[in-house]
């Protein structure tokens, strides 16, 4: 098969059937392999990608699909092991298979083969060449070799490589698209649809998707439900007023409420919060905070002075002495609604009026944030007069006792912030929390607005935390 005729086919059905499985699956040999294969090509594939030589010969005789072969083999002197070596490559050549894929990295190959010489190889038999890349470089190294197809296999899965997505790594696959002369391959954590789609809009020739099709083991894994687990979990809430901490059961019930008015030395509060951890021994803690707090690190890279000292705070294991998830405050709360029976599975926006203004929202179970914990900047966002939401809404500003032009200038911001909530996110519902948004004076202007107040009550700042420890957003 010349690669004009592959792509005229992918043209058309640019779908392709990863049917593979491990070793310890009871599909994995080639007659239930080949029943996948086969269900796949009678819904819209045309190509499929197969592994290992009883499966190839088998299903490719069976279905007389084009098929993209590999074998997986470890060898010790090699981190390479799709279709490694030429004795590897001369065994598919005999399957009649129509694309052989290999390792497509500049890593030693065993025995120091190299990847100019097998990609002759294949060629040679009249067979197409797809190299599996997982970076730019290795892309463009495999070009050079000649392969007929770069594949974005790799990207995640080696050292070389950015760290694994949690799905596709779509902007690889952008820059291959931009920089090579050769037809591209999306290839790698492609579960979705749109992923799927957005592969083709960016420039794919075609997209290579296995396990949410053919295997039933990941497609398993993915669907299980998770579990908090046993033990107890702590739940930190940091204000501009209070610092909290508070014991939560692993059925999510709360035992014990501790708090502090805030220690305004960064030093006094990490040390309040790692003491009330040493005494309770948490399974894991989730900390909900004002700032911008980076979810990898747990370290808080912007805030404002409500806080004193706050920028630079680190919330770790090695800082509190147990595993440790920490977000902006706005955020956690939101987590925590969209986990409660009365909103599961909804759009739900959250409100967190108190001493500062946070924000969040959930959809389809995912929290909207940015990749370093960015939050919805309601708070920042200008009125008619120019002062921002979170001078007229924030406790801070309002005072414990707020004159009647001050509750009418927080009403009028409250239905600016809801409008826009509605606007931007179009939320099921929204939830209001925090002591101004709970307030007897504001609470009846958000009601008439159509939110409803926090199930958790003045609480919910550490339902919120709990369920980050609990159910960390993935």
């Amino acid at each position: 098969m010349t690669l004009a005729a592959l792509l005229e086919i992918l043209a058309k059905a640019p779908l392709i059937a990863s049917v593979q499985a491990p070793p310890e699956s009871p599909v994995s040999s080639p007659n239930p392999l080949c029943r996948l294969a086969q269900a796949s090509l009678m819904n819209g594939v045309s190509v499929l990608r197969l592994q290992g030589i009883d499966n190839i010969a088998y299903i490719h005789e069976a279905t007389l699909a084009p098929t993209i072969g590999l074998i997986k083999k470890d060898y010790r002197d090699s981190k390479v092991y799709i279709t490694p070596t030429l004795r590897e490559v001369e065994k598919l050549i005999d399957t009649g298979c129509e694309v052989i894929a290999l390792d497509g990295t500049q890593r030693r190959r065993p025995s120091d083969q190299n990847l100019p010489d097998l990609i002759a190889a294949i060629q040679r038999a009249g067979k197409l060449a797809m190299a599996d890349c997982d970076t730019l470089e290795s892309a463009q190294y495999a070009e050079r070799c000649g392969a007929d197809l770069i594949g974005t296999t790799l990207a995640g899965y080696t050292q070389e490589s950015s760290p694994s997505t949690p799905g596709p790594d779509l902007e690889l696959l952008r820059r291959l698209v931009a920089e090579l002369k050769t037809p591209v391959i999306a290839e790698g954590r492609y579960a979705r649809r749109w992923q799927v789609e957005a592969a083709l809009r960016i420039g794919a020739s075609a997209v290579v998707v296995g396990g949410a099709l053919n295997d039933p083991f990941k497609t398993t894994v993915s669907l299980l439900p998770r579990v908090s687990g046993a033990g107890e979990f702590g739940a930190v809430d940091i204000g501009g007023t209070w610092l909290r901490y508070a014991r939560f059961g692993s059925d999510g019930g709360l035992i014990e409420v501790q708090k502090t008015p805030l220690p305004q030395d960064r030093d006094e509060r990490m040390a309040w919060v790692r003491q009330q951890v040493l005494d309770h021994h948490p399974v894991r803690v989730g900390v909900g905070t004002g700032g911008t707090v980076d979810p990898k690190t747990g370290i808080v890279w912007e805030a404002k002075p409500i806080i004193p000292e706050h920028q630079g705070s680190e919330f770790s294991e090695a800082i509190l002495g147990a595993p440790t998830i920490a977000l902006n405050d706005g955020l956690a709360t939101a987590w925590g609604h969209a986990w409660h029976p009365r909103f599961a599975g909804q759009r739900v926006a959250s409100l967190a009026l108190g001493t500062g203004v946070g924000c969040g929202f959930v959809a389809e179970g995912s929290l909207m944030m940015g990749p370093r914990g960015e939050y919805p900047r309601i708070n920042d966002i200008p009125t008619r007069g120019g002062v921002s939401m979170e001078d007229l809404l924030g406790g801070a500003t309002l005072t414990p006792n707020p004159t009647d032009e001050d509750r009418a200038k927080a009403e009028i911001a409250l239905e600016s912030a809801v409008q826009l909530l509605k606007t931007l996110y179009y939320p099921d519902r929204i939830v209001v929390c925090g002591g101004v948004g709970l307030s007897d004076w504001l609470l009846p202007q958000a009601l008439a607005l159509g939110c409803e107040p926090s199930p958790y009550g003045a609480e919910a700042g550490l339902f919120g935390a709990a369920a980050l420890a609990m159910l960390p957003p993935a």
